[in-house]
């Protein structure tokens, strides 16, 4: 797991349905990573393609308005990161979906793990369970 710094912060590449579960449901798991990465405990990194999804499934899902929607995606605790930094590794994915292969071309190449509840993940070496993450940091 990549650290960050003397704090030994680690680094953990996060997917949508997880962000989307912490706006969702406020005080489950999901949210309680964001509270982790508020506190300094983890870093989470994303793409801008999970950023698009992430909008996308707001307004499909929930009755607020876009402003409200952008808001909310631009005040979470997420470096994300645009498709210049892991567009070269997405050769080396493994996932099959060809959506999810940006989240692991940036986990290769931040050396992480990645938090997603998506079952495509579950062959991927480096996916972390969000029970164990909170286990180990909460």
């Amino acid at each position: 797991m990549q650290m960050s710094g003397s704090k030994k912060v680690p680094f953990i590449v996060i997917d949508t349905n997880i962000l989307f579960m912490a706006l969702y449901n406020p005080i489950g798991k999901a949210s309680k990573i964001i509270e982790l990465t508020n506190k300094g405990r983890i870093k989470l990194f994303s793409t801008d393609t999970v950023r698009v999804e992430l909008l996308r499934v707001i307004k499909r899902e929930l009755n607020i308005g876009d402003d409200q929607i952008k808001e909310y995606v631009d005040e979470l605790p997420i470096v994300w990161m645009g498709k210049e930094i892991y567009s070269d590794f997405i050769i080396k994915t493994k996932v099959k979906y060809k959506a999810d292969k940006p989240l692991e071309a940036l986990s290769l190449v931040l050396n992480c793990e990645i938090l997603s509840a998506d079952k495509h993940f579950k062959p991927v070496k480096n996916r972390v369970d969000i029970d164990k993450l909170l286990r180990d940091f909460g």
